[in-house]
């Protein structure tokens, strides 16, 4: 049976402003604590950012009388490929950034702040950022945006959205103009990256998830926490606010392409 465009078109619109609530509850459910409250009521807001994103994809699409499994995120021999794929190219693109900034004089962390609780922290951070945002994305707003308008739009819609999500990272008085678009500019980017690494994969969520989780790994360990951290020259070296992340999305781009050219080879 046809399904009525009216329909779907609000349908996204609902999960897309459902998923602008989600992301917004941790930081004004820990605006209201402060000391141990506030870590107390961060990890609160940090679980349930995840189990409500899981609990509203996996709503929505069992209404289309669909499963998870369809989103792309089923398993089979071609998984660990797929994973191997994207942590490559994620790799390579956040490594881009770091060689610039070690290079030419970009502020890093510094080596005794990169510890094992550090790294352990990231990991159970990134994991289920990668895995739900890109379920909830990549997964299900850009395909049906794809039935909506064409997979062109879909893509630039999608990563704008994607993008747009990330407000609260500059949501603050005075914050300069120009790193606020260059920010916007390259988590867009970031999501035209993870959109097509979707599609060159066959519509599966591996490549885009991985990726993702080994830029953010790289990203939040290699870095300062900007703009928590003041930093030397962000717009121009600091990962994900500076004109060099470009560069470091346009190499991960291209490595995708080439490792998912060859596998269709194959």
């Amino acid at each position: 049976m046809k399904r009525d465009p009216g329909y779907e078109a609000l349908k996204i619109i609902l999960f897309m402003a459902l998923m602008l609530i989600i992301v917004e509850m941790s930081p004004i459910l820990t605006g209201f604590f402060s000391g141990e409250l506030y870590d107390l009521a961060g990890t609160i807001a940090f679980l349930g950012t995840f189990v409500l994103m899981y609990i509203v994809v996996s709503s929505f699409t069992r209404s289309e009388g669909s499963s998870l499994g369809r989103l792309g995120i089923s398993i089979d021999e071609t998984t660990f490929r797929d994973l191997m794929i994207g942590a490559v190219a994620g790799t390579l693109a956040a490594s881009i950034v770091i060689l610039f900034a070690f290079y030419f004089g970009g502020q890093l962390r510094p080596i005794e702040q990169m510890t094992a609780d550090l790294i352990a922290s990231e990991v159970i951070i990134t994991a289920p950022t990668a895995v739900f945002e890109e379920l909830a994305h990549r997964g299900y707003i850009l395909p049906r945006l794809e039935g909506l308008m064409g997979k062109g739009p879909a893509i630039i819609i999608g990563s704008l959205f994607f993008s747009l999500l990330h407000f609260t990272w500059w949501l603050k008085p005075e914050f300069p103009v120009h790193l606020i678009l260059i920010f916007t500019f390259n988590i867009f980017l970031g999501g035209v990256v993870l959109s097509l690494g979707y599609y060159w994969s066959g519509r599966r969520l591996w490549v885009p998830i991985s990726f993702h989780f080994a830029w953010n790994m790289l990203a939040y360990i290699i870095f300062p926490v900007y703009p928590s951290v003041p930093v030397i020259l962000p717009e121009i070296f600091q990962i994900e606010w500076g004109v060099t992340t470009i560069v470091g999305f346009l190499i991960g781009l291209s490595v995708l392409f080439g490792l998912l050219s060859s596998k269709k080879r194959e």
